[in-house]
């Protein structure tokens, strides 16, 4: 029960296994939360709150007309970020300047909901701060928590979550069945050992290990795994040798807390070296993870991983012995290579690896050696270049002769591709700086120096010894008194690991082994099959991880420097198809990047990484609608990089942007000022052309309409520039065309909205595009044109659903009702309008305050009141308020709802919900009553078959337990 994660989303988790008896709890659970406001579910790790909290959750759903929504706090590790986690798992959107637990209670004051908060014990004032929050400032918002501790609010209800009950394994075990802990491990161990059953002769022997286990779930769940190898009576036996190391010169009883460590280091031991080795590394990754992030994180080698299955970041570059390491790019390709992507020489001019061909480009140079690191970089071949990660195309630096070992540092010419917009001029050396701008905002003017070598970028080779890798032996728990200390070195520190390392393909035989063993749970995800570890799981890999000196940061940082190629990868190919992959992929992987930016920002001499990571994602910031996020790690990193970088002018336009997406226009143009002023210091000309792009947006957004359309004007008559991501030119011509709409030059408008929509439509983007269309439907409405306006406004809302733009979606929604209104199609114009406002209502429900959406929208409404009668148009209007988001806008289109990447909706009689011959059979089955193994009995298949049709069944039709699959097959009949 404890043991089996369900699959992280936002709705009601979903059951993959079954779920064992609480009857007296979910009961408990139910009379608690019709009666208070705030229950918390408390009890030691690996008892079961979560999985009980989901099916309270279940229960009670029909009761909060607003919802339930689940929030997963065990990979979160800032308390800042708790009201953000919430919001997000509300599907709240919040833009405004306030605080974003004031922003979040505003947002759902009149809303019936119940919030599931999970794991809050390491961020127990978070939690209780936002808990007071809700109950003070809602009615109707309940919250559902689970934690090892209460929260300490006095409105506070608590429910303690206590072990399963074991029978006396020498009484009278007739009834066994009727003992949960007994049905649990007989339920997991049929999962490894087909048939298995209790029995008259197995019966005393399962009680004694569940009772031996004190009943907890997660350890009941670990032994039952062993079935594949041991029988009932061997594992009592080897788990009684293992609590007798555990407990050597303890007179004291075991505790429950020592009982599950007994079992997870019980597991741990009966892994092999790899397998222990992968789960320490992997312990460093806070959320769910893919194939390709294992491998880069635990592999010794320097490997591309990802490469043999053709998919994951671009391969490392090479780099030539003593020479200066440069990069994959978080912004984009450079136009001026005809591969699309950055050269290396050794001097002779013949390049030594092209990067695949991209899209847009921003150069930076590298890290500065990646200082503070405690781990040596990889030595050179004598024979040859050292593949390092890739961090950024860089303009070509290779070493100048005659200049001692390491070659100084020159820009050779640049080659013009046949796909470039433009070539590279040499950047000129460093301006003066402006006499109006502040040396705190710039950070002086010196240029820090480049660390050349492969030193540059660190990768993280194995320690050698000949026995293969392998983890210490467990230290003894620090709560025995008795228990002998570690021998570690006078620093208190395990040695290093000898050992020649993991490779990459050993990775893919360690996780599989994990799997098998319940160690990792699998699931599915964007992109294909993901892998988690239990919270608990995955604190015992820490404490193995830190048993080696080092080797915590060393992994942290592997971890950090693939999260900055994977996410240079998605900048670099965002302006071009495939965009809503990269938004599923990157919310997916949302906690692992908070862990390399917390790692970047919180190590000395990791700074700078840091800020180039926050950086690079914003594009995710701002299209994917996290500001205040962005925001935060900016500011962080903005902070602790006070040098003249191109980072920092990268860092300082992306806030800028952020800040004028959240309304804090002075913030905004500070930004950007100081941004365009650095810039051109630095002569870096693509990141002045980003800020001046955010220097027009705030012009915009002010209402400055002349001097927007003058600023745009000329920076789109000027054309890209070298370096610039083509998402920032194609918004240039957005912003453009804006302008001219609202100045009423309709047709100038829709001249400009044609150009950038060749450009959007020669990459395959959809982003971009889908703002150049809604657009080109303003400018339509201008004109009168109402045909061609609608048909370019649904094309947009198709894509601002495809990849998940929420305040597009709205605003669209608006621009789609104004014109059904105009068309005459009035109840349609008020369906779209009730769907409108549900949709605002969870970004601004005041539409940020703006004169023209609110006067658009009223004249809407008083049409349509008109036309159809107040009861009529209400009627309609709610309905539109009821549908869900895919579904709205299947409505708008007028087709039938699809849902975005990562959005399971729950099917409806007019979703055609399609399972396969074999889902059908297994659902039938389901809803006749049958748990797994039997459904494997009567089909003759394996258990875990039977469990992945299930697991399937569920994520098709968006449900969360199995009797949603009964209702749905009876409503089928």
């Amino acid at each position: 029960m404890g043991g089996s994660a369900p699959r992280r989303d936002h709705q009601l988790p979903v059951e993959t296994t079954s779920f064992v008896d609480r009857r007296g709890e979910l009961t408990q659970g139910r009379e608690l939360l019709a009666r208070a406001r705030l229950v918390t579910l408390t009890g030691p790790g690996g008892v079961g709150k979560t999985r009980l909290a989901a099916r309270v959750a279940a229960r009670v759903q029909r009761a909060f007309p607003d919802g339930v929504r689940f929030v997963h706090l065990s990979g979160l590790h800032d308390p800042a970020l708790v009201p953000l986690a919430a919001a997000d798992a509300l599907g709240l959107h919040d833009h405004s300047a306030q605080p974003p637990l004031d922003a979040l209670v505003e947002q759902v004051r009149d809303r019936r909901l119940l919030l599931v908060v999970d794991n809050c014990e390491h961020l127990a004032g978070a939690c209780a701060r936002l808990a007071a929050a809700l109950l003070h400032g809602t009615e109707g918002v309940r919250v559902l928590a689970t934690s090892r501790h209460r929260l300490g609010l006095t409105e506070e209800h608590l429910l303690e979550v206590r072990p399963l009950p074991v029978p006396d394994p020498d009484g009278d075990l007739s009834a066994a069945e009727g003992y949960p802990a007994l049905t649990l491990f007989a339920d997991r161990a049929a999962a490894v050992v087909p048939g298995f059953r209790l029995t008259p002769d197995n019966r005393a022997s399962v009680a004694r290990l569940c009772r031996r286990l004190d009943g907890l779930p997660l350890a009941i769940e670990l032994a039952a795994v062993r079935m594949r190898v041991l029988d009932v009576d061997q594992l009592l036996d080897r788990l009684d040798d293992r609590y007798r190391f555990l407990t050597t010169g303890s007179p004291a009883a075991l505790p429950r807390h020592q009982t599950l460590r007994a079992a997870v280091a019980w597991s741990h031991d009966l892994c092999t070296a790899p397998e222990q080795l992968v789960w320490a590394r992997l312990s460093v990754l806070a959320g769910s993870f893919d194939l390709e992030t294992a491998e880069a994180v635990c592999a010794d080698d320097t490997g591309e991983p990802g490469a043999r299955r053709g998919r994951g970041p671009a391969p490392a570059e090479a780099l030539p012995p003593g020479g200066a390491c440069t990069g994959g790019v978080p912004g984009g390709a450079r136009p001026d290579v005809p591969s699309g992507g950055a050269r290396f020489t050794d001097g002779s001019g013949e390049r030594t690896r092209p990067a695949p061909a991209l899209a847009g480009t921003v150069t930076l140079p590298p890290l500065d050696g990646g200082s503070g690191s405690a781990v040596p970089p990889m030595p050179a071949p004598a024979a040859g270049p050292v593949p390092l990660p890739v961090m950024r195309p860089e303009p070509l630096i290779v070493p100048s002769p005659g200049t001692g070992p390491g070659g100084g540092l020159t820009r050779p010419p640049f080659v013009q591709g046949p796909e470039a917009m433009t070539s590279f001029p040499h950047l000129p050396p460093p301006a003066q700086s402006p006499g109006d701008m502040p040396l705190s905002r710039l950070g002086g003017l010196t240029r820090p120096p480049s660390v050349p070598g492969p030193g540059a970028m660190t990768s993280f080779p194995a320690p050698a010894h000949s026995g293969g890798p392998m983890l210490p032996p467990p230290l003894p728990d620090p709560a025995d008194p008795a228990a002998p200390p570690p021998a570690a070195d006078a620093a208190g520190t395990w040695p290093a690991r000898p050992g020649q390392g993991l490779r990459a393909d050993d990775v893919l035989d360690a996780v599989a082994g994990l799997v098998d063993k319940s160690v990792l749970c699998r699931e599915p995800g964007p992109g294909g099959v993901r892998y988690r570890m239990l919270d608990t799981l995955r604190q015992y890999g820490l404490e193995q991880l830190r048993r080696t000196a080092g080797e915590e940061g060393a992994v942290r940082r592997r971890q950090r420097d693939w999260m900055l190629r994977w996410v240079g990868e998605c900048e670099r190919g965002w302006f071009g198809p495939g965009q809503p992959e990269t938004v599923a992929r990157l919310r997916a992987d949302r906690d692992n990047l908070r862990a390399a930016l917390d790692f970047s920002l919180s190590t000395p001499g990791e700074a700078l990484a840091g800020l180039r990571l926050a950086g690079t994602l914003w594009f995710y910031w701002h299209a994917c609608g996290a500001p205040r996020e962005g925001l935060y790690w900016l500011d962080r990193a903005l902070a602790a990089n006070p040098e003249p970088t191109p980072e920092r002018a990268r860092g300082l336009w992306v806030a800028g942007l952020l800040a004028a997406a959240t309304q804090d226009f002075p913030r905004g143009r500070r930004d950007a000022r100081d941004a365009l002023a650095l810039a051109r210091v630095l002569g870096d000309t693509a990141e002045a052309a980003h800020a001046e792009y955010v220097i027009g947006v705030l012009r915009l957004f002010g209402d400055d309409l002349p001097g927007a359309l003058r600023h745009f004007e000329t920076t789109v008559a000027r054309g890209p520039v070298p370096g610039q991501h083509l998402s920032v030119v194609g918004l240039g011509q957005v912003e453009l065309a804006c302008a001219l709409g609202f100045l009423g030059e309709a047709d100038r408008a829709v001249e400009v909205c044609e150009r950038a929509l060749g450009l959007c439509e020669r990459y395959g983007e959809q982003w971009v595009r889908s703002y150049v269309l809604r657009m080109l439907a303003l400018a339509h409405t201008v004109r009168r044109d109402w045909a061609p306006a609608e048909r370019h406004a649904r094309e947009a809302l198709r894509l601002k659903l495809a990849v998940h733009d929420v305040i597009g979606i709205a605003l669209t929604l608006d621009l789609l009702a104004s014109i059904a209104t105009e068309r005459g199609a009035h109840r349609h114009a008020a369906v779209l309008l009730g769907g409108a406002d549900r949709v605002w209502a969870d970004i601004d429900a005041a539409r940020w305050g703006a004169r023209t959406l609110n006067s658009a929208r009223r004249d809407s409404e008083e049409r349509a009141c008109r036309a159809l009668g107040r009861d009529a148009f209400e009627q309609a209007h709610r309905r539109g308020g009821s549908l869900g988001l895919a579904e709205l806008v299947g409505h708008a289109l007028q087709e039938p709802a699809r849902p975005h990447p990562g959005e399971f909706p729950a099917p409806h009689d007019d979703t055609p919900v399609r399972l396969t011959p074999r889902e059908t059979q297994v659902a039938r089955l389901v809803a006749e009553g049958l748990a797994n193994q039997q459904i494997a009995d009567r089909l003759v298949i394996a258990r875990r078959t039977a469990e992945g049709h299930v697991e399937r069944i569920l994520s098709k039709l968006g449900f969360s337990n199995r009797s949603q699959i009964a209702a749905w097959m009876t409503a089928q009949r």
